[in-house]
């Protein structure tokens, strides 16, 4: 589980500012090509959980807006420098989550490794979270990656703190895949993504 002190921070109008014409991560809507010699296939999914809602009193309605009122926007990028400083040329992915439904991704993306970079309440970009956490692309490979959970209060403001979770639901995700994708990752390897410590 992630460190509960992270808070949801000001980041800015402008970063997120090339998410409307960014591709998204999710690829599972076409065919799906064989991983190839420089090209693998992730497949995983994110979840928004939010608190469960109290008793509507004057104090809940007078504090923060309701985190299940949000859709949120996932930013993913391929990190060229293994330092970690951002490239200009960086290929940027973006993943769009409705709180409290699991969005299950397939992804076949050039090797390397990615990082889920931040978070942003759509629509409202001053509200968001750096989030860190990183996988791998491997080439010739599919691979499972995981449930990322962002576990994030029920009233959202600058400051609300969350926290990331990773899960292993590989038998219910591929289960799923199974009706438009016959037969893809029933022999993925596993490998979770790393949450940011």
């Amino acid at each position: 589980m992630g460190r509960p002190d992270r808070a949801v921070t000001l980041l800015g109008i402008l970063a997120l500012a090339g998410c409307a014409t960014t591709p998204s991560l999710d690829m599972s809507g076409g065919q799906i090509e064989p991983a190839g010699q420089d090209m693998g296939i992730v497949i995983g999914s994110v979840l928004v959980q939010t608190d469960e809602e109290p008793s509507d009193s004057w104090l809940t309605r007078l504090f923060g807006r309701k985190a299940a009122g949000f859709d949120y926007d996932f930013e993913i990028l391929r990190v060229l420098d293994p330092a970690g400083a951002q490239q200009p040329d960086e290929a940027r992915y973006t993943l769009d989550v409705k709180p409290a439904e699991e969005r299950i991704f397939v992804a076949r993306l050039p090797f390397g490794r990615y990082v889920i970079n931040r978070f942003r309440f759509k629509g409202i970009s001053v509200l968001a979270g750096e989030l860190g956490s990183t996988f791998v692309v491997a080439p010739r490979a599919t691979l499972y990656i995981g449930r990322f959970i962002l576990k994030i209060p029920r009233r959202v403001r600058l400051g609300t703190p969350y926290a990331v979770e990773i899960q292993d639901a590989r038998k219910s995700t591929i289960a799923a895949l199974q009706q438009q994708h016959p037969g893809l990752g029933r022999d993925a390897v596993n490998a979770p993504i790393q949450a940011r410590q």
